[in-house]
């Protein structure tokens, strides 16, 4: 295996490369390879001199050659290694599927259980359901219960600064010690990056609950020189969204018509507050 000066010596190589063509070109007058002629190398000098030509050639071509072999070294291991990381992939990705139906399989026979035990309850008490519940409904309730839980996991950030070439899990990292957290973290850029606009981050973590701890004190951000345009949110699905959408255009019209009252969003409602008491809106 060749050693990491052997693999990375590109730039010694191609010197001592250039070196020796370029004092040939200053003796024979010439600007190309093409140019040189017999006659051009026999006005060199003396034999000795030539042999000493013809010598540093020979040790120039044999370097190269020992830098080509030890490439191709280089290369085939990264190839070996290459299609390791492949298979391992393939793995880590059947043992995802099986765990995901799994997980489908549990929650939609926990739905299918508490189905049965409200169709129980109210057979008890001389009712009966109005409707079947049908594999499908269970297998698309199951479905949602498990993205649900993915979601709940996950963090969105927005108004993070994006760097070239930055590393995202360590920025993200940074965020979350502003607010003494340390967990550890995948985080990733959604969308095409545009030079007119910010990508928001996806951050994932292990558990719901430090999802809940780290934005119970996001608002501590605002506080913050460096992350005062930082905002955190839960991840949400499609429908969610829209809703939320709708709830902060709400929100916003709610602020112009009482601006002396403080309004927030709360379990899906616009709450309001004054200096003595916190109110639902209606």
């Amino acid at each position: 295996m060749p050693t990491a000066a052997e693999r990375y010596n590109f730039a010694d190589v191609e010197h001592d490369g250039k070196e020796f063509i370029s004092e040939m070109f200053k003796q024979c007058k010439v600007h190309e390879v093409g140019n040189f002629t017999p006659e051009l190398l026999v006005k060199l000098g003396t034999k000795d001199v030539m042999a000493q030509y013809l010598m540093s050639a020979l040790q120039l071509i044999e370097r190269q050659n020992k830098f080509v072999i030890n490439q191709r070294v280089h290369i085939s291991s990264y190839k070996h290694d290459i299609i390791k990381l492949q298979s391992d992939v393939i793995v880590a990705h059947e043992k995802t599927l099986r765990v995901t139906e799994f997980i489908s399989e549990t929650v939609e026979g926990s739905v299918q259980a508490g189905f049965k035990s409200y169709s129980e309850a109210l057979g008890a008490h001389g009712s009966s359901m109005s409707t079947v519940i049908s594999p499908g409904t269970l297998k698309s309730v199951a479905k949602q219960v498990v993205i649900e839980e993915e979601l709940s996991r996950n963090i969105m950030v927005f108004g993070l600064p994006e760097e070239d070439n930055e590393d995202i899990c360590e920025n993200i990292g940074k965020v979350f010690q502003q607010l003494g957290e340390k967990p550890r973290v995948e985080a990733s850029r959604l969308g095409k990056k545009l030079q007119s606009n910010v990508r928001p981050v996806k951050v994932m973590l292990s558990s719901a609950t430090a999802v809940q701890q780290i934005l119970a004190k996001s608002k501590e951000l605002r506080q913050s020189d460096k992350y005062k345009t930082v905002f955190l949110s839960p991840d949400r699905t499609t429908e969610q969204r829209a809703e939320h959408r709708v709830l902060v255009v709400q929100l916003k019209n709610k602020a112009e018509a009482e601006p002396h009252r403080h309004h927030y969003i709360r379990g899906g409602l616009i709450c309001s507050a004054d200096s003595t008491k916190t109110q639902m809106s209606e």
